[in-house]
């Protein structure tokens, strides 16, 4: 389990369970801050076959920390490690390129982007 696990903020995200299993996993609980979690409790979450928790959308309902046991027809190794679940900002734009660009040939085109987000994103670009 990693230390930290960051959901996009007002997006769905997800809180992985790394595990393997040989009988093949049956289940797989959760607890956060040491109390069971409780699903049903949570609109819009869900657990993953793998033992995944899938946050509808991530908000302070999503902050703390968490930890999982997986199961399988021989029972546990026991608990993970414990992960701490943080909100980030998504990448938003702050200067979005526009779709088409004209320049006479031999002349140099500057096509402007930025973002903004937590942690700060990185821009790539791709010629298609």
């Amino acid at each position: 389990m990693l230390p930290e696990t960051h959901l996009p903020k007002g997006m769905r995200g997800v809180i992985r369970c790394p595990s393997r299993a040989n009988p093949p996993l049956l289940s797989v609980t959760w607890t956060r801050d040491g109390r069971p979690l409780e699903l049903d409790k949570l609109p819009g979450w869900s657990v993953r076959p793998d033992g995944s928790i899938v946050v509808a959308t991530g908000n302070d309902d999503a902050l703390g920390l968490y930890r999982c046991t997986p199961y399988n027809s021989y029972g546990t190794a026991g608990e993970s490690r414990p992960t701490r679940v943080l909100l980030k900002d998504p990448p938003a734009f702050t200067v979005r390129p526009k779709e088409e660009y004209f320049q006479e040939v031999g002349r140099e085109l500057v096509i402007p982007c930025a973002a903004r987000g937590d942690p700060p994103p990185t821009i790539t670009w791709l010629k298609v």
